[in-house]
């Protein structure tokens, strides 16, 4: 797999750019975020671009390699590090995502961290990262689940879950599945299916 075309301006976007990759790579990329051309376009003024393509240079490998073997690392330090950090700038958050599934026991394995949070929250965990981003601190024009992104923010009604004594806003468990049937993904619906089956034969018993 080559990388070389990273960087490049292009229709007055910047974009990362990914080349030769084979199938099993091009499968694995695209889960991580590229299009099917295996690229990633970002409008030219966004912030921290150049430190988060080099980093990219040096991680993508290992990254591609992780989501092929299905050996991402464990996201519990990672979580309680971006918590922390958040914590520290005043910066609202909200975990989304399978993560979210995670935090909460269902049987999902996350291959990254998703937040919601404000415009200045994105710019100041963006500054506190800047040192090993491999994605820029783009703001996303799509909400994650089916609702107009302008419709779902930091203010929605969020659900709080005590996890490793901090507290963690996740999006009610009913939404995510519906997201999740929506998407066709039917091991992560059995996942939530068994979860709250569980979680609701605990409550009674």
């Amino acid at each position: 797999m080559r990388h070389a075309d990273i960087g490049r301006y292009g229709g007055g976007w910047r974009t990362i750019r990914v080349v030769d990759a084979d199938r099993g790579q091009r499968a694995a990329l695209v889960e991580l975020g590229f299009g099917p051309d295996l690229v990633r376009r970002y409008p030219s003024g966004t912030r921290h671009f150049d430190r988060a393509v080099a980093n990219l240079r040096q991680w993508l490998d290992e990254m591609v390699r992780q989501r092929m073997t299905g050996t991402a690392p464990g996201w519990a330090g990672a979580l309680g590090d971006l918590l922390d950090r958040a914590g520290q700038a005043r910066v609202p958050l909200a975990v989304i995502g399978s993560l979210a599934l995670a935090v909460r026991g269902v049987d999902v394995r996350p291959g990254d961290i998703d937040v919601i949070t404000t415009v200045e929250g994105a710019d100041a965990l963006g500054d506190s990262y800047r040192e090993v981003l491999v994605v820029p601190a783009a703001r996303a024009q799509e909400g994650p689940w089916p609702l107009a992104a302008q419709k779902w923010t930091i203010a929605s009604p969020f659900e709080e879950v005590s996890w490793e004594s901090r507290v963690v806003r996740l999006p009610p468990v009913e939404l995510q599945r519906r997201t999740e049937v929506r998407r066709q993904r039917l091991d992560r619906v059995a996942a939530i299916d068994d979860y709250c089956t569980t979680h609701r034969r605990e409550r009674q018993g």
